[in-house]
């Protein structure tokens, strides 16, 4: 649509989105260099600037070093100038995230409360991400949202959990857990939500296989940027894909899912250690029975990967709970397996490490929320 097609007020309203959207990509910005980068007039852009300021989006920052003449003015976007607060339901614990317009933490809280689908627990839900919300943002207006990632997949219409069995609550209704929390809300699944946070930063990357290494396990694929769910919201359910015929028995129902060989419930069954951080510190000190139960799973984790990728050739982001203890040699191990069949050797399947550990989901659940905000100013 042509600008000779527009009001007035909307062209003033493209112009303001034009304007802040340049400042929050650059991060930081002169207005001579918006002038030049939008090819928009001076008096338009100083407009804009002010109007920004005053409804406190954008800050004047300080000034660029002089190259002859007045120093120009650095802006900058307002990070904290609303807040979306994420949390991730499972079977004993709730993790809390607050998060900037950069989807930046700006706090983050576990809460240690078994899950029960009463309404004791809902108002328990509301009542404690009320309380972590205010203490984050003592202005109620500022928070832009909850967003809720769960353990189940949901119904197309995000209404009704299709399936949970995790927290064996196969249809229930996704409105009873925001019953009790007065700001707008949408429920998603964990996997995708954590799949979300980890791209977040990174528009290069169109396509990937996230793996969400928690105690359950979960996975996600992001097609052309975006988190697939598929027709029934059940694409990229990779934890359920057979890896060991009549293996281990799943919580689906089935056996040998890569659930019963790769989640950290599953580890944490083989490890003959207090917790994690004796177990991987004995792997790193070359203990040899610890070391072969991690290479065994860094193997069956490689085989699978193997798997997905004749499927979709793409990167994978490892993400979740273990993520944080996997090393440069870890990667260096599951790149040699993926590639040492002869049809794999010559694939660059490039591994990375996801940046939010556990709280990824939580994080992800947040962010539908920050990108609403810069979308609609």
């Amino acid at each position: 649509m042509s600008n000779s097609g527009m009001t007035t007020i909307e062209v003033k309203q493209i112009n303001r989105s034009k304007v802040y959207q340049t400042i929050y990509e650059k991060h930081s910005i002169s207005k001579q260099e918006l002038s030049q980068e939008l090819h928009m007039g001076l008096t338009t852009v100083t407009q804009n600037l002010k109007a920004l300021v005053e409804d406190g989006w954008i800050q004047r920052t300080g000034y660029y070093e002089s190259t002859g003449g007045r120093k120009a003015q650095t802006i900058e976007i307002v990070p904290n100038a609303r807040t979306a607060i994420g949390a991730f339901i499972m079977k004993h614990s709730i993790l809390l995230v607050a998060v900037d317009l950069y989807g930046n933490v700006i706090q983050q809280k576990t809460v240690a409360e078994t899950f029960s689908a009463t309404e004791l627990y809902y108002q328990f839900l509301g009542k404690e991400i009320m309380r972590f919300a205010n203490h984050v943002e003592s202005n109620p207006d500022k928070i832009s949202g909850v967003g809720i990632a769960i353990q189940g997949i949901l119904s197309p219409d995000r209404s009704k959990i299709q399936y949970g069995k995790l927290l064996q609550q196969t249809g229930l209704n996704t409105a009873d857990l925001t019953r009790y929390i007065p700001y707008p809300c949408i429920t998603e699944h964990d996997s995708k939500a954590a799949a979300f946070a980890e791209i977040w930063n990174q528009p290069q990357m169109l396509d990937a296989v996230v793996f969400l290494l928690n105690k359950n396990m979960g996975s996600a694929l992001v097609i052309n940027g975006e988190v697939h769910q598929g027709k029934s919201m059940h694409s990229g359910t990779i934890e359920h894909m057979c890896i060991v015929p009549d293996g281990r028995l799943c919580y689906c129902g089935g056996r040998g899912c890569l659930e019963t060989y790769c989640s950290a419930e599953s580890l944490q069954n083989q490890m003959q250690c207090a917790s994690f951080e004796d177990f991987f510190r004995s792997v790193r000190e070359n203990d040899l029975q610890c070391k072969v139960i991690w290479e065994e799973y860094l193997s069956k984790l490689a085989a699978t990967i193997r798997n997905v990728n004749t499927v979709m050739d793409s990167d994978v982001i490892l993400s979740g709970f273990l993520a944080p203890y996997l090393t440069e040699a870890d990667l260096k191990f599951l790149k040699q397996k993926i590639t040492e069949l002869p049809f794999f050797a010559e694939r660059d399947v490039e591994i990375q490490l996801g940046k939010h550990g556990e709280f990824a989901p939580a994080i992800g659940a947040a962010l539908p929320f920050v990108k609403r905000t810069i979308d609609d100013i």
